[in-house]
């Protein structure tokens, strides 16, 4: 058991550390620019990555008053198709006939879990519940959305080669969020 507990430590300890510390680490989120690359080495979502994904997601709902998101494999099979791609840009509806929502950051050096998640929330700050825009955010804490799948590669191209290899990251959502005129009743800020 003390072997299985300091392992989850290590995990999560790893899955936490700041990238700051670290020369050369670089994050940008998909709307940035669209440029195309070729993944190196694509792997599933283990079980540990899914808690991550989902305890980011979740602490920041929870502040928003959102109900937890729970994994769908469905979705986390869509978001990994499209990251092995390393397209560092938004699916525009070519995953499937169905819609979704969306979020994708990519940075190298030590870009965690967490700190992807940290920049689809990044923009938090903008919003403005008198004028409400739909930003990565307001994706995150929609309450109408129940379901999450993600996904990273690891991606050649994404950055200049000096860079190194960057971690895209791809996240769906279910039901999509963002929908016009439903941000009053979705988003509490």
């Amino acid at each position: 058991m003390f072997a299985f507990t300091a392992l989850l430590f290590v995990l999560y300890f790893l899955g936490t550390a700041n990238s700051s510390s670290f020369s050369g680490s670089h994050a940008l989120l998909a709307h940035a620019h669209p440029l195309h690359a070729r993944a190196l080495a694509s792997r599933s979502v283990n079980i540990f990555q899914r808690a991550e994904f989902l305890n980011a997601h979740n602490e920041v709902r929870l502040v928003h008053g959102a109900v937890p998101l729970t994994w769908s494999t469905s979705l986390a099979e869509k978001a990994e198709q499209w990251a092995n791609q390393c397209q560092f840009k938004h699916t525009e509806g070519v995953l499937s006939t169905e819609r979704y929502g969306e979020n994708i950051s990519a940075g190298t050096g030590l870009f965690t879990i967490r700190k992807a998640v940290g920049t689809f929330t990044a923009d938090e700050d903008q919003y403005d519940p008198k004028h409400p825009s739909y930003l990565h955010f307001t994706q995150v804490v929609w309450k109408a959305t129940t379901q999450l799948g993600c996904a990273v590669a690891q991606c050649d191209g994404i950055f200049d080669k000096s860079q190194g290899k960057a971690s895209l990251y791809v996240c769906l959502y279910d039901p999509v969020g963002n929908v016009i005129g439903q941000a009053p009743e979705n988003v509490q800020v």
